[in-house]
């Protein structure tokens, strides 16, 4: 069954605009790390194994093939980390452990591929205390557009990082019952623009 699956939801990514390139009968060989079942992911994403960290260089691959190879793509997944992409595949995993990762993750990043990048953006450097990160300019307009909408920020949006946004991101937080740091992390991210 999960194998039948795989070729669902690899027509459905071809209908969704990620690119598809097959022999005549749209069929094509999967390799690596995207052949493990859910539940040898489980089992060495625990491990903290080579193998997962060789997963995570699978996955990282598969993602850079996606922005080059589908149509209007610059980044299928403009703020979201390796680690958070492995942790939400874990999460699945989890409950269905003869599913194949290649699958899996095929269905996130086609649940993920309407808020894509679909052009180049520059970087915004971002620092609140001791942490730090680089995001987007066009994600953080997202995060100021989102907060705006939320009625956290009560400024349009910039793309440019500001203590109004980094206090606003803080309120959302504290709302959601997040630590309220003002840094816009993965956990942070995740909610405030998947709920958007």
């Amino acid at each position: 069954m999960p194998f039948i699956r795989t070729f669902v939801v690899v027509g459905l990514l071809a209908q969704g605009s990620i690119a598809a390139a097959a022999d005549q009968n749209g069929l094509f060989s999967i390799r690596g790390a995207g052949l493990l079942t859910c539940a040898t992911y489980v089992k060495e994403r625990e491990a903290a194994s080579g193998a997962y960290v060789m997963i995570g260089g699978w996955l990282d691959g598969y993602i850079t093939a996606i922005n080059e190879l589908s149509h209007e793509t610059f980044d299928i997944v403009p703020y979201e980390s390796t680690e958070l992409l492995t942790i939400l595949i874990n999460r699945h995993c989890e409950n269905n452990p003869d599913d194949i990762l290649y699958a899996v993750t095929n269905s996130l990043l086609a649940k993920l591929f309407d808020d894509r990048l679909k052009t180049s953006s520059a970087y915004v450097d971002i620092r609140v205390g001791v942490d730090q990160m680089r995001l987007y300019v066009d994600t953080v307009a997202r995060i100021q557009t989102a907060l705006v909408k939320k009625k956290f920020l009560g400024t349009e949006s910039t793309g440019q990082w500001n203590l109004a946004t980094q206090n606003a991101v803080a309120r959302y937080q504290d709302s959601v019952g997040l630590n309220s740091t003002g840094f816009p992390d993965q956990t942070t991210l995740w909610r405030l623009l998947q709920s958007d």
